[in-house]
């Protein structure tokens, strides 16, 4: 390929390859604090939604019937248990309810020691401070930390929630107001057009009136169906009440308030 010839711009082939900034980095750049409550809440709920899979991960027994040329065969998909229901099972069994006695700390008689204490080895730590009873079940420890760590993310989830909606009114009140005469254009144009479009209207029903007048079955026309924007000269009208509304928020002066009359009783105008 010659110099020139096919070539793209420089510039060109760098916006292709340039990505796009994400919605977290376009937060971050106007309000740093409410980007970083929005990742942090979003790994708190994807830990949430991890933990809850770990602990309901089980599938049911499948049977999977079949043919062969020595007839009819059965295969079997084992039932694989939840760690919830594994949790539930281990609760109900009839051991599992008995009453556990708490591991107590075996303390030396005082008057004893008061006796013959400068004699006595010091006292073992686990006969002081005695270890827990062991598990009920093989995997009640990682059942307890999910469940420790589950209710850790819903009070976390809790405490970020005003935060968010403290920082996400403070980022939404930056970003209008640097956008505001954007949008007050936008709405000016929407404006601009409404006027215009009910102008056109208000032609088509003098049109149709003059027909009227001048003795001519209009229907002969095919006239188009215009529903409830036919009724420019009612205020419920959809055109008025779009621009009404500019007006109310101070988008557009009142002077664009339209004055839409119709020729004749609107009833004797549309289909």
């Amino acid at each position: 390929m010659t110099p020139g010839q096919g070539a793209k711009p420089l510039e060109l082939q760098l916006a292709k390859t340039k990505s796009e900034p994400s919605l977290i980095d376009r937060i971050a750049a106007v309000h740093p604090k409410y980007a970083a409550l929005l990742t942090k809440q979003r790994e708190l709920l994807d830990r949430q939604d991890e933990l809850q899979r770990e602990l309901n991960n089980g599938t049911p027994q499948i049977f999977h019937f079949g043919r062969s040329e020595d007839g009819e065969r059965v295969s079997m998909t084992p039932e694989r248990v939840s760690l919830a229901e594994r949790a539930r099972r281990a609760t109900l069994g009839w051991v599992a309810q008995l009453p556990k006695p708490k591991p107590k700390p075996k303390l030396r008689h005082e008057g004893a020691v008061e006796l013959v204490g400068e004699l006595l080895s010091p006292q073992p730590i686990e006969e002081l401070n005695p270890p827990p009873l062991p598990p009920a079940w093989a995997e009640e420890p990682r059942y307890r930390a999910i469940g420790q760590e589950l209710e850790s993310i819903a009070e976390a989830l809790k405490l970020l929630a005003p935060e968010l909606t403290k920082a996400r009114r403070e980022y939404s009140e930056l970003v209008v107001a640097q956008r505001r005469e954007e949008y007050q254009a936008l709405v000016e144009s929407i404006v601009d057009r409404a006027r215009a479009f009910g102008d056109e209207i208000s032609r088509h029903h003098t049109f149709i009136n003059q027909q009227r007048e001048d003795g001519v079955e209009w229907l002969h026309y095919r006239p188009i169906n215009m529903g409830s924007l036919a009724y420019i000269a009612d205020p419920t009208c959809p055109l008025n009440t779009l621009i009404e509304s500019a007006i109310e928020h101070r988008h557009v002066g009142a002077g664009k308030s339209p004055r839409w009359t119709v020729p004749a009783n609107i009833q004797l105008l549309v289909r």
